[in-house]
């Protein structure tokens, strides 16, 4: 066998042909799977000791197959494990004069076998006890090495060895070499990691324990004089582990620590031991002692050693003087690693430690001529971003005015950290800074007209961020300087031009077509031609540039929105267009440009709405691709070696591209059914029989299923056939089918749970609107299971809440109470995501059904909502009071009267508690008026519309008016839709009148509430109809309202009271003054 083996292994490490060396490792295999193992054993040791060609590789796959500690290993199949331990001491005593960090390993490895089966193999502590007396440092360094790979193992595990393992790495640690002293370090930090049973109980006295990591300490202190500076560094990565997982163990010490980083950070050693020493200090923060005994130290080494770490160094400064960009001039830098200390202590240790400190820092730099400085305190500004959850309006102020003084200092590099600030907290703090944009867009806009390019990169940038986070009328303001800054751009390098067209794709998500209409007449025309221009230029080269990529992304976003804004722009530009794209993804695919591949796939679906018929051939070119990514391999169990069995994603771009394809296919077979109705069998095949193997892929390929219902009957097929060959894969992946409740990729969180309940929404409405026009005899069986699934998330979605709740409950000392909240709020938002999609699911039976809804159904969902009505003691059982009120009003809005007052009936008085209780839960105050609305509104009921409900409605809106914030302005109108019908029931006189329009004229947050109000006043005629009209129809909504198709009704009854009362409209809208009004009335046809 050893010459077999010894030719075989030769081939496999030096040969390049595939098919040979694929045959050498069968033969391998064959040679190892000879049972007993004795021989192989031999021969590979043999190898080892024997053939310096050989014995790396041959090492390496042996301490593999160590590793593997189960039948497959060649150890285990010894005939006599005595065999083994004898072929491990003759490689002991051949290591003893040819020390390698390899054959060190595969001793290690056979040492932790033997423990692990209860077997003590003491040759190798004697082993490394005799050698460490050795006079050779190599071999001295080998023995403390073989050392710390056995302590990498449990402490009740190497206890078994009955060894002074402290007294051993004690001399260790004192050696002079740096390098064996390491190895030290390194054994005692395994020690100390794995000094915990599986119980959580300490096997060493926490006493001990401090004490040795002192003496790591007092090492690496020592190791910190050597110039060569990877020794010391290494030391503190060991320190950062025990404090990263053990930090409690080693409590007492932490004030040490923070001397010992104190000296670093306040001394002339290199920059990278300093960053070392920065993480060092943020491994501390999760401490229990850290934000009680130590706050005070903590404020002290921030203000002492982490600010002054802020400032960029001089090379630095060259570099970005230089042209080289901001993020690769702080890539792995001093002042990075400062930065991210500050975010962590802001984030971790809560804002009252932090925040003082910065604006100490800022108020401080902002009274020297120091640009040094004013670069610490802006990044310092910058880390807040973190901190975003916990601090209030007040605080964002601050900032705010720091960061207006700041960006005013003549200096290019403190505008361009400006800058970015602004870029990073615009969308952070939106729209809190966006509270300040008489100062920010000026000046913003201001700087892209700057001559240096980097400068006015920065500012385009920021102007994107700044302005996505603004409102309509506020905009609308600033629209000739977001237009003149967009032509800025456009005349300015591709990056520029880039962010110009960014900007206002930015601006056509928040402007009405009427004002964007001459903006594009413009401008599109010069950025078609560049655009054409640019793709002539690619075509003649096989790959994109990185710039063409940032500009060609831009323009495909800007392209789709603008599409839907202004589509008579692109008639003529249309089969181009489609050319091009058809090339951007045939080029990003292949270039695994994910970004750009998915965002003119999504550029492509917009175009379809408006051009479908110029698109059928285009769409034909590209569903190849489709076809060939979704049925490429993703992963493979690895044949090799080295890795052999080990499971692999073979390329991490094919799995994106994947999900951007079922995204895709799911949005488009939704919007286009027929779309691909002569590709629909091969696709019906291809997602059927796919295979995800991530969440993410779970999440799109459950979506693509539960879309397929509509593109197959457009498709011709028949609809109970694919039904019936679908859901039951649906239902597997949404219900657990047998008794162990077997996990599901969907159902391991919250977000998950969300996502499997807005998948499974789109099959529950296609398959009961299908029911209605062709009957399915099993339709029952196929509800039942609707609600087995739809129950079951439900179900799961409550218990992992409540664990959720109950693991950080238990951590609360050790996180904070304000991150506490942060962490309990991301999670309580992805509790309402997933009700809400829940609740969306039930209501389709409803929307779909109406008053055919069968009353088996109907007594089901009135169950539902009683079960999720819960009352408002916690965040939960609000959401979840919430949407069963929701539901409410959708069965008031869909069933007939009398069976909505007998639901209602013993739902009433709750729903008035919830008012009672819950009166600033602005989420349940407007859903809850807007059920009362649909209530009334079937029943005309006047005990609901009564004196008592009234009053406390126009007190909330008092409050709603004072919170101002989103979902209190929501509410606002919620109730204001409730007044005008509860007064009309209850034959209010004028003076309830006047009052209910001078507060429904203050309406601003929901064009449907508004439409409805409008519709209430004109259809009844009451006074105040010009006053509301003015305000509320030529407000920020009026397009919304105007080119909506279900409003075609109030349009028209608009018309014709401006028509009558022409000369009052204008009187009444010149005399506000109000700029975005007057430009509205005037489209409409007011002259004013």
């Amino acid at each position: 066998m050893q010459q077999i083996l010894h030719n075989t292994l030769l081939v496999i490490k030096d040969t390049r042909d595939t098919q040979e060396r694929l045959n050498a490792e069968q033969q391998y295999q064959q040679l190892r799977a000879i049972n007993p193992s004795d021989e192989f054993v031999q021969s590979m040791i043999y190898e080892i000791i024997n053939d310096k060609i050989t014995s790396p590789y041959a090492a390496v796959l042996l301490r593999k197959d160590l590793e593997k500690k189960d039948e497959g290993s060649c150890i285990y199949r010894l005939s006599n494990i005595q065999m083994g331990r004898d072929q491990m001491t003759q490689l002991l005593n051949f290591i003893a004069q040819n020390p390698e960090d390899q054959l060190i390993q595969v001793v290690a490895a056979f040492v932790h076998y033997l423990l692990d089966n209860g077997i003590v193999y003491n040759e190798a502590i004697e082993f490394a006890v005799q050698a460490y007396g050795s006079d050779n440092q190599n071999i001295r360094r080998m023995s403390v090495y073989l050392v710390q790979l056995i302590c990498d193992a449990s402490v009740a595990t190497i206890q078994q060895l009955n060894f002074d393992f402290f007294g051993f790495l004690q001399k260790a640690l004192g050696d002079q070499d740096d390098n064996i002293a390491l190895c030290a370090v390194a054994a005692l930090t395994s020690i100390i990691q794995h000094n915990r049973n599986k119980n959580g109980e300490p096997q060493i006295p926490q006493d001990i324990i401090s004490q040795v990591f002192l003496a790591i300490i007092q090492r690496t202190s020592q190791a910190l004089q050597n110039p060569i500076e990877k020794y010391s560094v290494k030391m503190m990565g060991n320190i950062i582990k025990i404090l990263e997982s053990s930090r409690d163990d080693v409590s007492s010490t932490l004030p040490t620590v923070i001397q010992f980083l104190t000296q670093i950070m306040q001394s002339n050693l290199t920059a990278t031991q300093k960053r070392v020493a920065v993480v060092c200090f943020i491994s501390m923060f999760n401490a229990k002692e850290a934000k009680k005994s130590l706050r005070t130290q903590i404020q002290q080494f921030i203000v002492e050693c982490i600010f002054p770490g802020l400032t960029p160094t001089e090379t630095e400064i060259q570099d970005f003087m230089n042209g080289v960009s901001l993020e690769d001039v702080q890539k792995l830098s001093l002042d990075e690693a400062c930065a991210t200390c500050v975010e962590s202590a802001g984030f971790v240790l809560g804002k009252q430690i932090v925040f003082p400190l910065i604006l100490q820092l800022t108020d401080s730099a902002l009274q020297q001529n120091d640009y040094k400085l004013h670069l610490a305190a802006i990044s310092a500004i910058s880390c807040t971003e973190e901190m975003k959850d916990v601090l209030k309006q007040t605080d964002t102020e601050k900032l705010s005015n720091a960061l207006l003084k700041l960006i005013q200092i003549d200096n290019v590099m403190t505008m361009s950290y400006c800058l970015t600030t602004i870029t990073n907290l615009s969308a952070a703090f939106s729209p809190q800074l966006q509270k300040y944009h008489k100062q920010y867009v000026p000046i913003i806009a201001h700087l892209i007209n700057h001559e240096n390019e980097r400068i006015a990169t920065d500012a385009s940038n920021a102007l994107i961020n700044y302005c996505f986070g603004l409102t309509y009328d506020q905009t609308y303001k600033y629209q000739q300087q977001i237009v003149d800054s967009i032509r800025t751009c456009l005349r300015r390098s591709m990056q520029i031009q880039a962010n110009g067209m960014t900007l206002l794709h930015s601006i056509c998500q928040i402007m009405d077509p009427e004002d964007l209409k001459p903006i594009f007449v413009e401008l599109m025309p010069s950025i078609f031609q560049q655009f054409q221009e640019i793709m002539d230029a690619i075509r003649q080269v096989k790959e994109f540039t990185k710039s063409q990529v940032i500009y060609i992304e831009s323009l495909v976003q800007l392209i789709a929105n603008a599409s839907s804004a202004v589509p008579e722009l692109f008639d003529q530009y249309i089969e181009l267009i489609a050319q091009n794209i058809v090339l951007i993804i045939q080029r990003s695919y292949h270039q695994e440009e994910h970004s750009l591949f998915n965002n003119t796939l999504k550029a492509l679906e917009m175009l379809q709405h408006q051009y479908s018929d110029n698109l059928a051939s285009h769409i034909e070119q590209i569903y190849s691709i489709f076809v060939k990514i979704l049925q490429t391999d993703r992963a493979e169990i690895q044949t090799d070696l080295v890795h052999e069995g080990e499971m692999k994603i073979t390329n991490p771009h094919i799995t994106m591209q994947q999900v951007d394809v079922l995204q895709i296919l799911s949005v488009y077979m939704d919007k286009f059914p027929a779309g691909l109705a002569s590709h629909f069998g091969e696709i019906y095949q291809l997602i059927t029989c796919f295979e995800p193997m991530t969440d993410e892929l779970n999440y799109a390929w459950l979506n693509c299923m539960c879309i397929m219902l509509k593109p197959a009957i457009a498709a011709g097929f028949d609809y109970l056939e694919v039904h019936n060959k679908i859901f039951p894969l649906i239902f597997k992946e949404l219900y657990p089918v047998d008794n162990n409740g077997m996990k599901k990729i969907l159902m391991t969180n919250t977000k998950q749970c969300a996502d499997g309940a807005d998948a499974f929404y789109f099959y529950v409405k296609d398959y009961l609107t299908q029911q209605l026009i062709q009957y399915d005899p099993n339709y029952y069986q196929s509800e039942e299971m609707i609600f087995q699934a739809l129950e079951y998330i439900y179900e799961k979605l409550n218990l992992l809440a409540r664990v959720y709740q109950e693991e950080h409950e238990e951590i609360k000392d050790e996180i904070g109470e304000e991150e506490l909240q942060s962490v309990i709020e991301q999670m309580n938002t992805e509790y309402q995501e997933c009700m809400q999609q829940l609740s969306y699911c039930y209501s389709q039976f409803l929307v779909v059904f109406k008053d055919k809804i069968p009353a088996n159904t109907l007594q089901k969902l009135v169950k539902i909502i009683q079960d999720w009505f819960q009352g408002t003691e916690t965040d939960l059982t609000c959401f979840c009071t919430l949407e069963a009120t929701g539901l409410l009003a959708d069965i008031a809005q869909n069933t007939p009267s009398n069976i909505v007052t007998d639901i209602f009936k013993p739902m009433l008085p709750l729903m008035f508690n919830t008012l009672q209780t819950k009166p600033d839960d602005y989420s349940l105050v407007q859903v809850t008026f807007y059920a009362f609305y649909e209530y009334l509104k079937c029943t005309q009921d006047s005990t609901v519309a009564c004196d008592e409900l009234v009053h406390l409605a126009i007190n909330l809106l008092n409050n709603c008016e004072e919170n101002g914030q989103y979902d209190a302005l929501n509410a606002y109108d919620s109730i204001c839709v409730f007044l005008v019908h509860a007064g009309k029931i209850q034959n209010q006189q004028e003076e309830f009148w006047a009052a209910v329009v001078e507060k429904c004229s203050l309406m601003d947050s929901d064009e449907t509430s508004i439409a409805t109000v409008l519709e209430f006043f004109i259809s009844n005629q009451f006074n105040g109809q010009i006053q509301l009209v003015s305000k509320l129809f030529f407000g920020q909504y009026y397009s919304k309202i105007k080119n909506d198709a279900k409003n075609a009704k109030l349009v028209g009854q608009i018309q014709n009271l401006v028509k009558t009362y022409k000369n009052d409209f204008e009187r009444h809208i010149t005399a506000n003054k109000n700029e975005f009004e007057t430009k509205n009335a005037r489209q409409f046809g007011l002259d004013v």
